[in-house]
């Protein structure tokens, strides 16, 4: 008797813990990224594949830094890991010294970070760091991408000269996407 008491007490527990598991707050762990966010965290994961660095032998292993903190470091680290499980290895990193930024193949600066990151600028070797941002004239002034949002959607800016500067050279399919900055009468044109 005392035994069917004790399953019956730990079977009606474990039905109440059951009925007010959802009423548990769980949202933390669920954090909206907007969609423009998730956006750019793409193209940069795909910069590693449409991207060439000339002057380094073969890389295994890709750092993306974003320089200073930013919401695009959630949505970087999960598809990282799925880069990870398809044999790509993608290292994200929170980055704000010039030791951390020249073990970048890849930098993003936000756009809150920009001014601050500007005046570091002339400090960054200018060979092998794809240099991406999303602040008006960026890839004219600092880097050689820049994410802007035209007609409700994420474009992308290309300076060719700062990508040669670096020593990088882009795909033509990734032109074909882009407005060139500082070229007149391009052929890939938006």
């Amino acid at each position: 008797m005392f035994n069917t008491l004790s399953f019956f007490k730990a079977l009606a527990l474990r039905s109440l813990l059951l009925l007010l598991l959802p009423l548990i707050p769980i949202q933390a762990q669920r954090i909206h990224v907007n969609p423009d966010t998730r956006m750019k965290a793409v193209f940069l994961i795909n910069f590693t594949q449409y991207i060439s660095w000339t002057t380094l032998d073969t890389t295994e292993v890709f750092t993306i830094g974003v320089y200073g903190l930013d919401d695009i470091l959630l949505p970087l680290s999960q598809m990282s890991r799925e880069r990870a499980s398809q044999g790509q290895t993608i290292n994200i990193e929170r980055v704000s010294t010039l030791e951390e930024i020249e073990d970048c193949e890849i930098l993003f600066v936000p756009i809150e970070q920009a001014a601050e990151f500007h005046l570091m600028r002339p400090d960054i070797p200018p060979e092998n760091i794809l240099v991406v941002g999303e602040s008006l004239g960026f890839a004219t002034s600092d880097g050689a991408i820049n994410f802007i949002k035209r007609n409700g959607k994420i474009k992308l800016e290309i300076n060719r000269s700062a990508l040669t500067e670096a020593k990088l050279i882009a795909s033509s399919h990734l032109l074909k996407l882009a407005i060139l900055v500082g070229e007149e009468d391009s052929l890939y044109h938006d």
